[in-house]
């Protein structure tokens, strides 16, 4: 279970990492209008990348209690 909550922690960082660089080069390219969109979803993916850190970090204290 844990294997795979670390797997999308990292999916989601790369995710938000890709995305705010479509929006910066967009920003460059158009205008920042047209980037708006890329940016909200960076947003988005790093309040998600968070929420699976915290939840990672609740599994491994769990983790923790039973094995001792």
């Amino acid at each position: 279970m844990i294997k795979v909550i670390k797997f999308m922690e990292k999916a989601w960082l790369m995710l938000s990492i890709l995305t705010f660089i479509i929006a910066v080069y967009q920003s460059i390219q158009n205008s920042v209008y047209d980037a708006l969109y890329f940016y909200g979803f960076s947003v988005i993916a790093i309040f998600l990348f968070y929420m699976r850190r915290k939840q990672r970090m609740f599994h491994e204290r769990e983790a923790e209690k039973k094995g001792k």
